[in-house]
């Protein structure tokens, strides 16, 4: 088996992006005024990926410890600040809760991985924990994004329910938890739609890149399995962790509504 995987020219990098052709070609037909999203998104990715090639490289080759945490701890940041962007929350320090919940789930998950699930001896290996976590903080960062814009939905929408469950003695966590469930089931359905797909439906970008590499296929299943399960389970960390934070910031110090 091939056991190095076929360099990409600068010419022929360049000439892939003449694909994008087809985008702008609908683009145009249709009417969609996307021209600029576009160009806007596929030059930032471009510039982004070369920028992180570099200091991945620079990472990789002195392999500090103390380096990695800081690269990680960066790379949460701007995960929790993604998501604040997309869901547009306003509750005290949600760029912590946030922060915390991704960061927690990440670090947790992607130790335990490297240590027994890998067999590590040490587990801040430059090369496998920024892929590795790298990996889980993106799924975690999607999956907390729609868990709290499906629970700030449906505490807005069902305020006047709530209020009256709380009249009734039920306390914050009774009148909210039917929500919360919602909240969490709709988090996780898009992952686990997706991990039921795999290798049937489509091979995922781990796997695909490790058999590209040389690696045996069998081995590269085995990688892919381990990534599908500790992805779940950081999202799993992290959802719960941000929602139950979450859940008593809508609430007063007299268990009243604070939306």
């Amino acid at each position: 088996m091939q056991s190095q995987v076929e360099t990409i020219s600068l010419v022929q990098l360049i000439i892939s992006y003449f694909m994008l052709f087809v985008a702008f070609f609908v683009n145009y037909t249709e009417n969609l005024k996307l021209t600029k999203d576009i160009i806007y998104s596929f030059v930032r990715m471009s510039v982004q990926l070369l920028l992180i090639g570099y200091i991945l490289k620079f990472i990789f080759q002195i392999n500090n410890a103390f380096v990695i945490l800081i690269y990680y701890a960066i790379m949460v940041l701007f995960a929790a600040n993604i998501v604040k962007e997309r869901t547009k929350v306003k509750f005290a320090h949600a760029n912590i809760i946030i922060f915390g919940a991704i960061f927690i789930a990440g670090f947790v998950v992607t130790l335990f991985m490297s240590f027994v699930s890998i067999g590590l001896k040490n587990p801040f290996e430059a090369r496998y924990f920024i892929p590795l976590a790298g990996m889980i903080v993106g799924n975690s960062m999607n999956s907390t994004t729609i868990a709290i814009e499906r629970f700030f939905s449906e505490i807005h929408q069902n305020k006047q329910y709530i209020e009256e469950l709380l009249s009734l003695g039920a306390t914050a966590r009774e009148a909210t938890i039917e929500f919360k469930q919602r909240a969490f089931r709709s988090s996780l359905m898009p992952q686990l739609a997706s991990v039921s797909a795999m290798g049937i439906v489509s091979l995922p970008g781990m796997m695909t890149g490790q058999i590209l590499s040389g690696v045996n296929p069998i081995e590269a299943v085995k990688y892919q399995m381990i990534i599908l399960i500790a992805i779940n389970t950081a999202i799993c960390l992290s959802v719960y962790i941000l929602l139950s934070f979450e859940q008593k910031k809508f609430f007063n110090s007299f268990t009243q509504l604070n939306i």
